[in-house]
């Protein structure tokens, strides 16, 4: 089997198991890459990836790796949290008047969604702290997510204490402004140092 990632080629032996001819991906992408999917045989494969490789064994003839520099992994990230962002802003308003009247089901569904959410943000931005590009407002994120992680924490306390108008307080006037300020930088880093891709 041919391991081939841009310019480099690699023949590997076809009794080569999943594991290993995953190390040996992880060798071809130094630390400048982020790995995004592969094509086997013409095949184009974006998820279960070792799963893939498992099943076709022994069978594969070329496999030839895809990776997008640290820079164009940072912009996509900021791109799906500008879309979750702007998403979750119109939501939050509404959220908060749920908790002041009287949550029903569907308003914990919500909370639980947004938990997720910031849960998301919070891992979103110690992946981008740990790379090489971290934007030059990064002061900006980590004031942002400083904020958040206290409000997420009183949030915590005050569904543990029932006190459902203060949750409906933290998500108006706390969450939703941290929303607003990291949707502005994110803007910034993409819009001075990012890429949009244009979709007309």
């Amino acid at each position: 089997m041919e391991l081939i990632f841009q310019d480099q080629r690699i023949q590997l032996d076809n009794a080569s198991s999943a594991e290993d001819i995953i190390k040996k991906m992880n060798q071809l992408l130094d630390k400048g890459y982020y790995f995004s999917h592969f094509t086997a045989d013409d095949k184009t494969i974006f998820e279960e990836h070792e799963e893939f490789l498992k099943q076709h064994e022994g069978h594969i003839t070329v496999l030839e790796v895809y990776a997008k520099t640290v820079k164009e992994f940072v912009n996509e990230l900021l791109l799906e949290t500008e879309i979750y962002v702007e998403g979750a802003l119109p939501e939050l308003g509404g959220l908060a008047e749920e908790f002041y009247d009287n949550p029903t089901a569907e308003s914990w569904t919500k909370m639980d969604q947004l938990l997720g959410g910031l849960q998301w943000i919070d891992q979103m931005l110690m992946t981008i702290g740990k790379t090489e590009a971290v934007p030059s407002n990064w002061e900006g994120y980590l004031n942002v997510s400083t904020a958040m992680r206290e409000e997420i924490q009183n949030l915590a306390e005050a569904l543990k204490n029932e006190d459902h108008v203060l949750v409906g307080d933290i998500i108006q006037y706390e969450l939703k402004p941290n929303f607003e300020a990291l949707d502005d930088q994110v803007k910034e880093t993409i819009d001075n140092e990012g890429t949009r891709y244009d979709l007309n």
